[in-house]
């Protein structure tokens, strides 16, 4: 199926190098609330194993890991939970058929050059209407094709990890194509402190393998791009660490998943005051789940098997009406179908969101005011929707100076996983919405000295969730528990500095960040947990960075601190998680040979003091462990 797409793409795209690309010049291109966080994955590859390693330094963003080179990994933004953030690619929302948290640990960082953080509203021209609904966003940008390339890495690593890869980049006549493949391999296998004992962690072992193809062209005027993506995995699900009467803990349970998707999207100016935009995508994703009692006499008897089918497309439209003003529109359809092996439960859902856009900008302020609707059909029947306004501002009146604030409503469904998956789905479940309400104050100053920049953010922020869904990790990581939280108020305040000095050919550069997060239960008045914080939400985190390059040597060194926890509304100490700070050091060495090829060696080191700790309760993390790279370019 996929041979025949690429052959289309090469036979039915114009020439590429004969058609210039148009320009709106009837409106500025610029983001009314610029990026919370960014990263530039070209830079960070070196001093960073994964995407998670980039995301979990992100200012006001915990990043749930449950272990290992297979565990999952999942990313909250101040609060509001996994599933209230838009992960996008390319401008298209990725899903995922297990519980509607993506899976970062899926995507590899070779294929993304950029990551851009939004915690309040993005609004930027020819924009999905998904983009616009969204109470966070995390936006991930594929590396596009600069030249003939040949990528080759490899990556060792601890508990048995090896992971090749490699990329071709090839520019045509008529295309631009990219093409990547990765392989993991880990075994899981490592040692964690067990009450007055030390056990070896079993069954967290994983195989990998993912395909993906970008094309890019030029087409009628405009220009489009498609991607193809497979991911397959076959895992183990070792399960929380926790004292059993019948000895030590073990489980036997296996997760197998099969991705497939296909997505595209073509833009066109059609004058110089108006856009239009179309994208689609379509995907198949596949899980079976089994518990295997005949190696676990314990487990109960399960072998599940989950087909998810979804069809999305998307239509936007900019127009200019003067150099300062413009509107924007867009419409969203997705159609979703869950086979689902409960006494034949075969669960569908059609979803509407639209978005009504208009962007004022004029030199020092620009202000945007945003208007999205959601509806959703299921099958039972049952019907939600609900209206989403936002508005936001950036004053800029020096360049040193800058200020953003903004406040929206924001609304999420309980996704099939929440509803109805088996061991994991709750029908009751209530929709969650979101009051948002932020501001970030920029100062910076790049003339004290020569080579020397400064930065410094203060974010102020509050959120007001009504039946805000929760999902907690039961006996296992398939089994959930899904449950409302009737109100939950989340005020907080990030902090981050950033100071940089260049002479000649070194550069340092240092950035503290500190998040603060109060966020409480304010559901029943009285009850046992009114005014608790919320689970795995702590009070106080930091980061610190520092980066020292010169003359193609790279020294990295990482120090994240999480203050303490706990794992249930109820605080108190059968649920409180410690808190624990660790240090990873990296250092790589870029080597530059003949016809312009290249090469980066790089040695990490993760939890360099090898300090034993829990992100989620149960799941005892890794110790000190050391992975190396090699990647060569030709």
């Amino acid at each position: 199926m996929i041979l025949p797409l690429l052959c289309s793409a090469f036979l039915f795209i114009q020439e590429a190098d004969t058609l210039k690309a148009s320009r709106v010049s009837g409106t500025r291109e610029r983001p009314v609330l610029l990026p919370y966080e960014e990263a530039d994955l070209r830079k960070e590859a070196a001093a960073s194993a994964g995407l998670d390693d980039v995301l979990r330094r992100f200012t006001g963003v915990q990043l749930k890991d449950y272990g290992g080179a297979g565990g999952l990994k999942t990313v909250n933004v101040r609060s509001l939970g996994s599933e209230h953030v838009g992960v996008f690619l390319d401008g298209i929302q990725i899903e995922n058929a297990q519980n509607m948290q993506v899976d970062l640990g899926r995507f590899s960082a070779d294929d993304i050059d950029g990551i851009a953080l939004f915690t309040g509203q993005k609004v930027l021209r020819l924009q999905t209407a998904k983009e616009y609904a969204a109470g966070a966003s995390l936006y991930l940008r594929t590396a596009a094709p600069a030249s003939d390339r040949i990528s080759v890495k490899l990556r060792g690593g601890p508990f048995g990890t090896v992971s090749p890869s490699i990329r071709l980049d090839k520019l045509g006549a008529r295309v631009r194509a990219s093409s990547s493949a990765s392989f993991v391999y880990s075994d899981g296998r490592y040692k964690y402190p067990y009450f007055d004992t030390c056990l070896v962690r079993e069954n967290a072992d994983i195989r990998s393998l993912r395909l993906q193809t970008r094309l890019y062209g030029k087409m009628d005027g405009g220009e489009w791009n498609m991607m193809l993506y497979t991911y397959g995995s076959e895992r183990g699900l070792p399960g929380p660490v926790i004292r059993r009467a019948a000895g030590f803990p073990f489980s036997a349970e296996r997760q197998s998943d099969q991705d497939l998707s296909v997505q595209g999207a073509w833009t066109k100016d059609w004058s110089n005051r108006y856009s239009i935009a179309l994208r689609a995508k379509c995907a198949y994703n596949y899980t079976h789940y089994a518990t295997h009692p005949e190696k676990n006499p314990m487990a109960l008897p399960y072998d599940l098997r989950y087909r998810q089918y979804s069809a999305y497309c998307s239509a936007a439209q900019s127009f200019a009406f003067t150099s300062s003003l413009s509107a924007d529109m867009s419409c969203d359809l997705q159609g979703n179908w869950l086979d689902s092996p409960v006494h034949g439960n075969s669960p569908s859902r059609l979803t509407v969101t639209s978005a009504l856009a208009l962007k004022f900008d004029a030199g020092p302020l620009r202000i945007a005011g945003t208007l999205a609707w959601q509806g959703a059909y299921d099958h039972y029947p049952s019907w939600r929707d609900a209206w989403m306004p936002s508005i936001g501002l950036t004053w800029e009146p020096r360049p040193w100076l800058g200020l953003d604030a903004y406040a929206r409503r924001s609304y999420r469904l309980p996704s099939f996983n929440d509803l109805y998956y088996t061991l994991a789905g709750n029908t009751s479940l209530n929709p969650e919405s979101a009051l948002q309400l932020g501001a970030d104050l920029r100062l910076s100053n790049e003339s004290m000295a020569e080579g020397l920049a400064l930065e410094l953010r203060l974010s102020p922020y509050f959120n007001r969730v009504s039946d805000k869904i929760v999902a907690i990790p039961t006996i296992s990581q398939f089994r959930w528990t899904m449950l409302n939280i009737g109100l939950a108020d989340i005020t907080g305040l990030d902090v981050r500095s950033v100071a940089s000095f260049s002479a000649g050919r070194w550069k340092l550069r240092g950035v503290l960040r500190y998040s603060f997060q109060q966020a409480l239960d304010h559901s029943v008045p009285g009850s046992l947990t009114f005014g608790n914080q919320l689970p795995y939400v702590p009070k106080h985190s930091a980061t610190a960075d520092l980066d020292f390059e010169w003359k193609g040597w790279r020294l990295f060194w990482e120090t994240l601190f999480t203050g303490e926890r706990w794992s249930r509304s109820a605080n108190i100490q059968d649920y409180h998680i410690p808190s624990w700070s660790i240090s990873d050091v990296a250092l790589s060495r870029r080597v530059a040979l003949k016809s312009g090829a290249e090469l980066n060696i790089s040695l990490r080191c993760s939890n360099v003091f090898g300090l034993h700790y829990q992100v989620v309760q149960g799941y005892p993390m890794p110790g000190r462990s050391v992975s190396a790279t090699l990647d060569f370019k030709f």
